[in-house]
């Protein structure tokens, strides 16, 4: 992995989330876009998939990155999750390996299976969003925070449900 630059690399999350009875009006898609456009988030991967109440499946897929990025990503995710690790030469064609896999992957990152199963799961009437995103915010900070010697500790979103969920259970005690 030592020719990959993570430098560039911003931290990737990613989001599933489930619709029941969905009333889409196009203002996810609408503030997704602005969070790209202004550069906060690149779409590595997205898909949404909708069950209409006949069994009839709409999916859209969306992503950001080029071909040559699909490779970069899945060579960066091969070596991160230790593919190969131990031998630097094992690790490089390991690395190769899970980008050429990943590349082939259909069209953004999910095979037409993984598809499969994600529609199949799905009760009629309802949809699901999976994004896999990367902060790219984020990049410059985190390598100020590197610059300066620092190393992240932890991370987490803390969601105002979770904190009222705290909340009531720090009341009880």
């Amino acid at each position: 992995m030592a020719d990959i630059d993570l430098s560039n690399v911003g931290p990737l999350q990613i989001l599933a989330v489930d619709f029941d009875e969905p009333a889409f009006s196009g203002k996810i898609h609408d503030e997704l876009q602005k969070l790209r456009d202004q550069k906060f988030i690149r779409i590595v991967d997205g898909v949404a998939v909708q069950k209409d109440e006949s069994g009839n499946v709409i999916i859209l897929e969306e992503s950001d990155l080029s071909s040559e990025e699909n490779e970069k990503y899945g060579a960066i995710i091969g070596g991160l999750i230790g593919i190969g690790s131990g031998d630097a030469e094992v690790a490089r064609e390991s690395s190769e390996y899970v980008a050429e896999r990943f590349n082939e992957r259909y069209e953004y990152g999910l095979d037409k299976e993984d598809l499969e199963d994600l529609t199949e799961n799905i009760p009629a009437g309802d949809a699901m969003l999976i994004l896999l995103i990367e902060h790219v915010w984020a990049i410059p900070f985190r390598n100020a925070v590197r610059d300066a010697g620092g190393v992240l500790l932890a991370q987490d979103f803390l969601s105002p449900e979770l904190l009222i969920s705290v909340g009531e259970e720090v009341l009880q005690q």
